[in-house]
C-alpha cells in the first residue's frame, strides 16, 4: 500500500513537471517575462519577511531574558533618603541670622546682636572687624565674603572689596578719591570704582 502510494505521488509529480514544461515552451516573451517578474516579487515578498523574522529574533535573543516570575530590584536609596550633596569646604559654624539678629561665634561664646547695631564690617585677612553703635568693635574669625552673602538681604553694601557698609548710618558721600562715604561715627570708607553705581543706587544717589 505504502509503494502505491509513493508511486502516485511521483506520477503526479512528473506529468505537473512534463505538462508544465510544455507550457513553458509554448509561452511567448510576453508572458516568460511577467511570469519572471511574478517570481521576482513573491520571492522578495516572503524574502523580507523572512529577513524581518531573523532580525527579530536575533535582537530578542541579544537582550537579557528575565525568568519569569522576577522582581527587578533597585538598590539605589529612594530619594527621600538619599543624602543631600554637601560641600567639602562648608563649616559648620557658619554664622546664622535669625529673626533680624545674627550669631557671631568666638572662641568662648557667640555672641547675638541686632543687625540694626551694625554700623560697618571690614576685611582683616581671613578674618572680619565687627563696628558697632557705641563703639564696641568686635574681631571674628570668618572672612568678610561670608557676612556679606548674610547681610546684603539686610541692605548691607560692600562699598569696596574690604568694606561693607550699612546705608542706615551713612553721613555722606565725600568726593575725594573717587568716592568716599562718610559714617555717623566719623569713619570715611573708601567706595572702589566697580561699585560706586550700585553704593549710589542703594543710597538713592
Amino acid at each position: 500500500m505504502r509503494n502505491k502510494i509513493i508511486f502516485g505521488f511521483a506520477f503526479i509529480l512528473a506529468y505537473s513537471i512534463q505538462t508544465a514544461h510544455a507550457e513553458f515552451v509554448n509561452m511567448g516573451s510576453a508572458e516568460i517575462i511577467m511570469l519572471l517578474v511574478a517570481g521576482l516579487l513573491f520571492f522578495g515578498f516572503f524574502g523580507g519577511i523572512f529577513m524581518l523574522i531573523y532580525f527579530l529574533i536575533r535582537r530578542n535573543r541579544s537582550q537579557p531574558q528575565i525568568a519569569p516570575n522576577t522582581v527587578a530590584i533597585n538598590f539605589a536609596p529612594p530619594t527621600a533618603y538619599q543624602n543631600p550633596l554637601v560641600d567639602e569646604n562648608t563649616d559648620k559654624k557658619e554664622p546664622i541670622r535669625i529673626n533680624g539678629r545674627i550669631a557671631l561665634p568666638q572662641q568662648n561664646e557667640i555672641r547675638y546682636v541686632n543687625t540694626d547695631e551694625i554700623i560697618r564690617c571690614e576685611a582683616d585677612n581671613n578674618y572680619t572687624n565687627f563696628f558697632f553703635r557705641g563703639g564696641d568693635k568686635l574681631l571674628i574669625s570668618k572672612s568678610l565674603k561670608e557676612y556679606s552673602d548674610l547681610l546684603k538681604p539686610q541692605g548691607f553694601v560692600r562699598a569696596h572689596q574690604s568694606h561693607l557698609v550699612n546705608p542706615k548710618f551713612v553721613k555722606s558721600w565725600l568726593k575725594e578719591d573717587g568716592g568716599t562715604l562718610l559714617l555717623d561715627n566719623g569713619d570715611k570708607i573708601p567706595v572702589s570704582k566697580p561699585n560706586r553705581e550700585m553704593v549710589k543706587e542703594v543710597l538713592g544717589k
